[in-house]
């Protein structure tokens, strides 16, 4: 087993390497052990029987680091079982090496369920086409948020609501077979978040494709001011916004997204450590976006400037960017401020979310090329993005002209 000696700090430095494995075990300490590598690396081990008889190795610390007398405090204070952890650990990681919705489709779910199905073979390719970036997730840690995502760029990608609902059914009866085989404990993708499409759904979730922009029914409107000029939505938008009667936390929300083409939700979790005032950007983490992706969103001298106002103002005593002053918590909605903000600016049909069509809109209409705006609004695909694409007539007539 190795020679038994009181270790001391002397006898470490003088140990030099043989090319062969030492181990030194402590007259002072039962168990505790220094071993030292063929290259000469010495490292501390604890050796002892766990509960049920069987010899274990914990490893306490590097004897360069760790003093004769740190290495006996250090083995004393362990408990009956200190590597118990670690075996479970590596226990854990094999079962979810085995709960892969790869791994338990070719294996139990194909030998107990589709083998004998009479579609099993086709159900099998449909999972493995359908959800292929997900196969090799551990279903007990499936997220149904990365699970959602992915189906919208399905969607956006021009993939039917029916196909999709089918991809989903199979999904499920493989996570619920794992479930009823006691493999995982409940499926995470019982969700109101991952409800089959409906032909209404579908098109709300897949970003609608209205293009809304203030500005878009001047032509249409008369609006007048007391001089009798005429008044268009964005001029009457921008007064109201300025106006007392809006909130400063409003005022700053809808500044911003008008400037970054941000989305509700993802305003609403912005959180200070992805703002950097001195760089002039954010960034929209992947678990906050709707695609499930992160972006980096250039600030414009109209963000920035919001976003000075609240970090003098909060910012060393809160996380998130934007809060409800009421709560100090998250917000959940803006209806009511927002609905006071249209009604007096006297702009009809007009969403927060239309914020960022208008975003997208002036961005195209200043010539930006679709691909820039795709990235800055991060969409899925370029479909989304190419609604807007009539709003640049001028580029096309541009490009036909370069032509001799």
């Amino acid at each position: 087993m190795g020679a038994q000696i009181k270790i001391t700090k002397q006898f470490i430095d003088e140990i030099t390497a043989n090319g062969e494995r030492q181990v030194f075990r402590d007259s002072e300490c039962k168990g505790l052990q220094l071993r030292v590598s063929p290259a000469g690396r010495k490292v501390w081990a604890y050796d002892y029987r766990d509960p049920a008889g069987k010899r274990q190795t914990f490893t306490v610390g590097d004897a360069d680091r760790v003093s004769p007398g740190e290495a006996r405090k250090k083995v004393r204070a362990l408990g009956e079982d200190p590597a118990a952890e670690k075996r479970a650990e590596k226990v854990e990681a094999a079962k979810a090496g085995s709960r892969t919705l790869r791994a338990y489709l070719e294996g139990r779910y194909w030998d107990d369920h589709l083998k004998r199905a009479r579609s099993g073979e086709a159900t099998k390719k449909r999972i493995l086409a359908a959800w292929a970036p997900l196969l090799d997730t551990d279903m007990a840690g499936l997220s149904v948020e990365k699970v959602a995502a992915h189906r919208l760029k399905r969607l956006d990608a021009g993939v039917k609501p029916q196909t999709l609902n089918r991809d989903r059914t199979a999904l499920l009866a493989l996570v619920n077979h794992a479930v009823d085989a006691r493999l995982i404990d409940r499926n995470p993708l019982d969700d109101s978040r991952f409800k089959p499409f409906t032909a209404r759904t579908a098109v709300r979730v897949s970003d609608d494709k209205r293009v809304r922009f203030l500005g878009q029914r001047d032509k249409d409107e008369d609006f007048r001011d007391e001089h009798g000029k005429k008044v268009g939505e964005r001029e009457r938008f921008t007064a109201a916004l300025a106006d007392s009667a809006t909130p400063d936390y409003l005022r700053r929300l809808v500044t911003l997204a008008l400037h970054t083409g941000m989305r509700r939700g993802e305003m609403f979790k912005l959180r200070w450590s992805e703002v950097s005032i001195e760089r002039g950007d954010l960034r929209v983490l992947g678990d906050t976006a709707k695609t499930g992706e992160g972006r980096v969103i250039p600030l414009n001298a109209q963000a920035l400037a919001v976003l000075r106002e609240l970090r003098e103002e909060k910012a060393p005593t809160q996380t998130l960017v934007f809060v409800n002053p009421d709560t100090d918590d998250a917000f959940t909605t803006l209806k009511r401020s927002w609905a006071s903000l249209v009604n007096r600016a006297k702009v009809a049909d007009f969403t927060l979310h239309d914020c960022r069509h208008d975003f997208a809109s002036r961005l195209v209409q200043a010539g930006v090329p679709l691909e820039v705006v795709r990235d800055l609004l991060g969409h899925s695909s370029i479909t989304l993005t190419e609604r807007y694409a009539h709003l640049a007539p001028h580029q096309a007539v541009s490009a036909v002209a370069k032509l001799v």
